[in-house]
Order: structure tokens, then sequence, then C-alpha cells
């Protein structure tokens, strides 16, 4: 079975912070999750490199929707970015390590 993930990872200034918890709960009331596109595995929060907060996100696609999940992934950070003085992100459509070893023509290494 081939696991497909959307990879997102958002920066913004930690005085933003604030901004973008609110500006995300305004997204979510009138733009829910469409469960059958794709699934939140992980919302991670930790800092970056430059002083910047950097929210990662991954999420499962369901088999075919990569096209749509990335559409929505790409319109909620454009309004984040609108709303948010300094929000930057960069959004990827990726595999899994055992997925990405088959296109390789290989088994994946227990670790």
């Amino acid at each position: 079975m081939i696991i497909t993930l959307l990879f997102t990872r958002n920066y913004f200034p930690p005085e933003q912070a604030s901004k973008v918890g609110k500006k995300y709960i305004d997204w979510l009331k009138d733009n829910p999750p469409d469960k059958t596109v794709d699934k939140t595995l992980c919302i991670l929060v930790l800092s970056a490199e430059d002083g910047n907060i950097m929210v990662v996100g991954i999420g499962q696609i369901a088999k075919g929707k990569e096209k749509e999940a990335l559409m929505a992934a790409t319109k909620q950070n454009l309004f984040l970015a609108r709303e948010v003085e300094g929000f930057k992100y960069k959004s990827e459509v990726v595999l899994d390590f055992t997925e990405a070893y088959k296109i390789i023509g290989m088994d994946a290494p227990d670790i």
C-alpha cells in the first residue's frame, strides 16, 4: 500500500504567534478539514534557526487526492500569508520511507 503524505512547514516571527493562532481558528470555522482528502497525523511546533517559529504539519493523503490536498493547504497558507506579516510556508507531497524504497526496487531496512 502506497502511503502519500502532505508535509507543510509554516514560519512566522514569535511576535505574530497569537495572531497566527487566532487566524487559524478563523480559517477552520469557515473551512473545516475534509477528512476524505487527507487526515492530520501530527502537528509540531518548534523554533527555526533564524529565530522564527516553525509549525510542521504531516497529513496522510487519501489515494488519488494529492492535488486536492495540496490545493487546500495552499489556500490556507495564502490566507495566513495575507493576514500575518512575516508568514512564510512550504508544502510538499512526499512518500513515506518504506514506499520510497519500493520506487528504487528495494525493501526498506528494519530500523
